[in-house]
């Protein structure tokens, strides 16, 4: 759950677990960025304008809005005649078009990157024991016990 704390009265700070968040109400603003990229209202906004009880809608991009969704199919879209009946002007019935100058090459692509230079000349890293800190075995069989108080 998260908890609100208000700045002022349209800049609000969520704390989301162990990140916060500021909100900014009145410039429709979210450190989050999600608010700006999509311009929908994601948890942290949504914790703020339900607190607060304001409309979603004041928030939301008209996109998103019923009115807008209603408006999109209010046009009557007319069927199209059989393929034998279509008219095409001149200049589209001249243009050629080409095939992909490359194919994709068959098989399944590969799993493992090419390693570049740098990368391939350099040694193998050596990881040391997380308990005792020799190289050449880890914690699961290492057999350093230390000792009990």
């Amino acid at each position: 759950m998260a908890s609100i704390e208000p700045s002022t009265e349209f800049v609000y700070t969520v704390h989301d677990g162990r990140r916060r968040f500021i909100i900014n109400l009145s410039n429709k603003t979210c450190s989050w960025r999600m608010l700006q990229l999509d311009e929908i209202p994601y948890p942290h906004a949504w914790a703020v304008i339900k607190q607060k009880h304001l409309v979603i809608d004041d928030y939301c991009s008209d996109l998103f809005k019923l009115e807008t969704v209603v408006k999109t199919y209010d046009i009557a879209v007319d069927p199209l005649p059989d393929e034998h009946e279509w008219k095409f002007s001149k200049d589209i019935l001249d243009e050629v078009v080409l095939p992909l100058r490359y194919k994709r090459p068959p098989g399944r692509p590969k799993k493992r990157r090419d390693k570049p230079l740098h990368e391939l000349m350099a040694g193998k890293k050596r990881h040391a024991c997380s308990t005792c800190g020799q190289i050449g075995h880890n914690r699961r069989s290492c057999g350093f016990e230390p000792r009990r108080k």
